[in-house]
């Protein structure tokens, strides 16, 4: 089965103002697929907040020449198609997946997803943090933290690594196995 692993930054708090997106997809047990774009927000939602370029340090002038969301959301919509979506923090990238589609009249996804925040506690509950970077560094995988691309690409290996510890190769199995809850965005 189809799932891959997304990962939004925003320019500030606003939901509709993505400016990056990284996606990282396996099928059959493979990585098939993982880039990242820069997108330019809405007009509406284009204020760069300081305290968010701290962060991921992207800049209105760097997403000066970026595609507005749309022309972004026509390259990921085949990838998320017939799969199964994760994202650590799950509730903030699919809040802006769905903001910005409805900010530009675009189809939501129908697919369900999970929160690796949520399958790292479950099953590491031994370690003290489960942010990203800390899951990250515990399993071994190389983080670029808050760059989209690094940050899709370190949730999808932990998946991928977690289904290789327990032995279950698909994300819902998985999911039910770990007890953390599988939603859909429209939900």
């Amino acid at each position: 089965m189809k799932w891959a692993a997304i990962d939004f930054e925003t320019a500030n708090p606003s939901s509709m103002s993505a400016c990056a997106v990284g996606l990282t997809v396996f099928d059959e047990g493979e990585m098939v697929f993982s880039d990242s774009w820069l997108i330019r927000p809405h007009p509406y939602y284009d204020a760069f907040y300081p305290s968010f370029i701290d962060i991921h340090g992207i800049t209105s002038s760097q997403v000066a020449d970026a595609p507005f969301f749309p022309t972004v959301y026509n390259q990921l919509k085949p990838w998320l198609d017939g799969g199964v979506l994760c994202a650590h923090n799950a509730e903030f990238d699919m809040k802006v997946l769905a903001s910005c589609c409805s900010l530009y009249r675009l189809e939501i996804p129908d697919v369900p997803y999970f929160c690796t925040v949520r399958l790292s506690r479950k099953v590491y509950p031994y370690l003290s943090h489960h942010r990203l970077n800390d899951v990250c560094d515990y399993m071994g995988i190389q983080l670029d933290h808050h760059d989209a691309g690094s940050d899709a690409r370190g949730c999808a290996l932990i998946v991928a690594n977690t289904m290789n510890l327990m032995q279950i190769y698909e994300p819902l199995p998985l999911a039910e196995a770990c007890q953390i809850p599988v939603k859909k965005i429209l939900e």
